[in-house]
C-alpha cells in the first residue's frame, strides 16, 4: 500500500489546482447541508404533530381531513367503543373537530396572505392533545366567537394577537389566546369552538375528523370494529402514520434538490477529474518508480482515487462548515418559513452531517476512478520514456 502521506504532498504540490477542485465539491456539499437541514425542519415540524397512543379517525377512503365528513350519528356509536381511554373525570377521550381554510390577514393579497387551517373543537381536545399548552392569554370560551392562535403562526402575523379583533365567514372573531404545541405543525393553525365555526360556515350535522385516545393494547380491536360495523363508514389510523403520509411532500421537494445538488455534483466530477488528470500527466516518472519499487497496478489505481477522495473530502468538510456559518449568522435556526400551511424553521441535527460527506466521498471516487485507471494502464517502459 502506498502511504497516504505521499498523496498530501502531491495535494500540496498542486496547491492551486487542489484548492479549486475542493471548492467545486465543497458547494455541492453546501448545498445539499442546506437542504438537509430545510427538510429535516419541515418533517421534524410535521410528524411533531403526532402523539402516540392517539388515533384520527376519517370518512372510509380519505386521506385528508378537508375531505372528510363523519355524521353526529357515527359519532355517537364510535364514542362508546370501550376500547376508547377516559380522563381522570370519566370522559371519554374522543375529540370531535372541524377544519376550514383560514387566511391569516384577510387585508394582505393573495399570494402574500399566509393560508392555514381554522379548527372547530370541544374542551375534550385540549385533553386529547397531550402537548396543547396556552403560552399568553386564554382558551375561547364555548359559544363565543374567539379564536385561539398558534404560536408560530402569531409569530409570522402580527395582526393574530390577544385583544385584537378580525372579520372572518359572517361574524367578527376575537383573539383570546396564543398556544404552543412542541413546534409541531398544530401551532400554525387556528382554533375556536366547533359549534360556532360550523354555525358561520354552515356547515351542520357532523365532522371533518375524530381524535382518540386508545387503551393501551386496544388498537387493532377499535381498528377492527370500525371497519366491521356497518353503521359506520369511517378508517381509524394512528397519527404517526396519517402524518408521516402527510409529510411525504417533503420527500417530493428532497428529490427535487438532490436532482438540483445531482447537476452540481456532475460539474464538480469533472472539475475533479481534470485536475486528476493533470496530477496523472505531471507524475509519469512518479508511477514509473512506484511501479519499479514493485507496486502493482491495482495499488497505484487505489491509491490515485484515494488522493481523489480525500480531496473531495477535504471540501466536504469546507462545505459543511460554511453551512454551518451560514446557518448560525443569518440565524437560520431560529428564523421561520413556510411551505403551504406549515410554518417551520431550518433544523440542524446530528445526521446532517453524514450524507454531504459520504456524498463529497462519492463525487472524490468518481472523478478519481478514469485518471487513476490511466495511471494504472501506465507501462513502465512509458514512464521511463518520459524522464
Amino acid at each position: 500500500m502506498i502511504p497516504l502521506r505521499y498523496n498530501m504532498r502531491s495535494l500540496m504540490v498542486r496547491r492551486t489546482t487542489s484548492l479549486m477542485a475542493m471548492l467545486g465539491v465543497a458547494l455541492v456539499v453546501l448545498v445539499l447541508f442546506i437542504l438537509t437541514g430545510f427538510i429535516a425542519g419541515l418533517q421534524s415540524t410535521v410528524m411533531a404533530a403526532a402523539s402516540r397512543g392517539v388515533w384520527i379517525v376519517l370518512s372510509r377512503g380519505v386521506t385528508s381531513e378537508p375531505a372528510s365528513y363523519l355524521t353526529r350519528e357515527q359519532f355517537n356509536i364510535i364514542r362508546t367503543r370501550g376500547e376508547i381511554a377516559e380522563d381522570t373525570s370519566g370522559k371519554g377521550l374522543i375529540s370531535p373537530e372541524f377544519v376550514t381554510g383560514f387566511f391569516a390577514d384577510p387585508d394582505k393579497p393573495y399570494a402574500q396572505n399566509q393560508f392555514t387551517f381554522l379548527r372547530g373543537v370541544y374542551p375534550i381536545a385540549y385533553s386529547v392533545h397531550p402537548n396543547f399548552r396556552v403560552v399568553s392569554g386564554r382558551l375561547p370560551n364555548p359559544g363565543q366567537s374567539e379564536m385561539v392562535v398558534g404560536r408560530k403562526l402569531a409569530a409570522r402575523a402580527p395582526n393574530l394577537v390577544p385583544g385584537r379583533q378580525i372579520h372572518f365567514g359572517r361574524r367578527m372573531w376575537k383573539i383570546v389566546g396564543i398556544f404552543s404545541d412542541q413546534n409541531s405543525a398544530r401551532e400554525s393553525e387556528v382554533w375556536t369552538d366547533l359549534d360556532v365555526l360550523e354555525q358561520d360556515v354552515r356547515y351542520a350535522h357532523g365532522f371533518a375528523s375524530l381524535r382518540v385516545v386508545l387503551r393501551p393494547g386496544m388498537e387493532e380491536s377499535f381498528k377492527h370494529a370500525l371497519s366491521n360495523d356497518s353503521r359506520l363508514v369511517a378508517d381509524a389510523e394512528p397519527e404517526v402514520e396519517f402524518y408521516s403520509r402527510e409529510s411525504e411532500f417533503a420527500d417530493q421537494l428532497r428529490g427535487f434538490g438532490l436532482l438540483i445538488v445531482l447537476i452540481l455534483g456532475i460539474g464538480a466530477s469533472f472539475g475533479g477529474m481534470n485536475t486528476m488528470y493533470a496530477a496523472v500527466a505531471r507524475r509519469v516518472r512518479e508511477i514509473g518508480v512506484l511501479r519499479t519499487l514493485g507496486f502493482s497496478r491495482r495499488t497505484v489505481m487505489l491509491s490515485f482515487v484515494l488522493e481523489s477522495m480525500m480531496l473531495a473530502l477535504a471540501g466536504g468538510v469546507v462545505g459543511e462548515a460554511l453551512g454551518v456559518l451560514i446557518a448560525v449568522s443569518t440565524g437560520l435556526d431560529s428564523r421561520l418559513m413556510n411551505v403551504g400551511m406549515f410554518i417551520f424553521s431550518f433544523n440542524l441535527t446530528v445526521g446532517a452531517f453524514g450524507p454531504p460527506l459520504i456524498a463529497a466521498a462519492v463525487i472524490g471516487a468518481a472523478s478519481g476512478l478514469l485518471p487513476a485507471l490511466r495511471a494504472a494502464r501506465m507501462t513502465v517502459t512509458e514512464s521511463i520514456r518520459a524522464v
